[in-house]
């Protein structure tokens, strides 16, 4: 995925459409409309609007200059988009979706910036995400309302599925950087580092399993990814620069805990269009895929039948396959089964389920419902905003590497 603006924040798109989109990618949607049953959000609407194609057909008017891109229509049909990219597994033509999404978000935060009590709490939370020591005193504060019932008093889609103690928020990590074995560096991030530090025990537990010497260090704050799905380009190119010169002079994988980060950072070539960026991207790997199913022969039996949901941006974007699943259905005694929409987006998608409350909701109800067919109650997924959604269905989520770490413990 190549996007047509490096730095948009440099160089402002005009709201007439010239120059926001690359011509050769509108030109290559034949409009088939193979896309639309992929879409999870047209599987909700049936709104040709709230589909790809319509989508794409919106960017062609802007580009035209028959709609702005900040027209009241222009900006529902965008904004409403979950970038789950699943368009792009099933389209003929090889259209990308994501760097055209890339570019219209960062044209609508040019022109159509969020505004009042939304634009403020959103500059808020984009600030504070790359603020390990800012993001770590919310979680703590986000601990004493769940310790109190005064999250209770918030909105449903604003409550946190998840019970954060303090404890486990200020509990030190340790690694086996020290150990014998190929040096492995797990990548902390923001949200994974602040509401799920036990994913990020278990991965480590299970690289030193592996014969690795996994390191939590360095430790860069944030990967950029939800700041490149919100339009501010700038800060996520600034921090995806941050995070590969955190890396410089190391060598061996950078594990991913979180399929949202590991498909951003893998992405990272195509951000900024250098090599350094390139060959840090080659070095980012997903734990489904540094960890081979032949290790976990003899491992300890996990006796449990679970449901596996495929984050959008493992399957869509990193093209992981059926790597995760297999893997997972390789730990003896687990049974692994799919819902019947494993194709379709649970409604995280990032910070949309903030945004997007009311199709946020109806995606996961149809979630839910294709959860509850599994006969289910625990699922399994390798992303933190998923796992987030999914918990809000009332079932019990687990990550890939807990269940490694089970299975592989001595």
């Amino acid at each position: 995925m190549t996007s047509s603006h490096p730095d948009r924040a440099d160089s402002a798109a005009p709201r007439s459409g010239q120059g926001i989109f690359d011509p050769d990618q509108l030109s290559q949607c034949v409009q088939c409309g193979f896309c639309l049953s992929s879409c999870p959000t047209y599987e909700v609407t049936h709104l040709e609007e709230h589909g790809p194609r319509g989508r794409i057909l919106g960017m062609r008017l802007v580009a035209e200059g028959e709609f702005t891109i900040d027209h009241p229509d222009v900006l529902d049909s965008l904004e409403t988009c979950v970038q789950c990219r699943a368009c792009e597994e099933v389209c003929p033509s090889l259209v990308e979706f994501g760097a055209l999404m890339e570019d219209a978000r960062a044209a609508m935060r040019d022109h159509a910036p969020p505004q009042g009590t939304q634009g403020r709490a959103q500059q808020v939370g984009y600030a504070t995400l790359p603020r390990r020591g800012l993001l770590k005193t919310g979680i703590l504060g986000l601990s004493a309302l769940q310790a109190t019932r005064a999250d209770r008093l918030l909105p449903d889609h604003l409550r946190v599925a998840r019970r954060v103690r303090a404890r486990d928020v200020l509990r030190p990590l340790r690694d086996d950087r020290h150990a014998p074995g190929t040096p492995a560096f797990v990548f902390r991030g923001c949200v994974m580092d602040g509401l799920f530090r036990d994913v990020h025990q278990a991965t480590v537990d299970v690289l030193a399993a592996a014969g690795y010497a996994p390191s939590l260090s360095p430790a860069p704050p944030c990967c950029g990814a939800l700041h490149i799905h919100a339009g501010r380009e700038h800060e996520a190119h600034r921090l995806a620069q941050e995070v590969i010169d955190a890396y410089e002079g190391t060598e061996g994988p950078i594990v991913v805990d979180s399929g949202g980060c590991g498909a951003a950072m893998k992405e990272y070539g195509e951000w900024l269009g250098t090599a350094q960026a390139e060959a840090f991207s080659a070095r980012v790997q997903d734990l489904t895929e540094v960890i081979e199913p032949s290790m976990l022969a003899g491992a300890r039996p996990v006796r449990a039948r679970m449901a596996y949901q495929s984050p959008c941006h493992q399957k869509n974007v990193q093209r992981l396959g059926d790597t995760p699943r297999a893997l997972l259905s390789a730990i003896p005694g687990l049974e692994v089964v799919e819902p019947d929409d494993w194709h379709l987006c649970c409604g995280s998608g990032g910070a949309y389920s903030l945004l997007q409350p009311e199709l946020g909701d109806a995606l996961l109800d149809k979630k839910t419902d294709a959860l509850t067919r599994t006969g289910c109650t625990d699922v399994i997924s390798g992303n933190p905003g998923c796992a987030l959604q999914i918990a809000r269905g009332g079932f019990r989520v687990w990550h890939p590497a807990q269940l490694l770490a089970r299975a592989l413990r001595s």
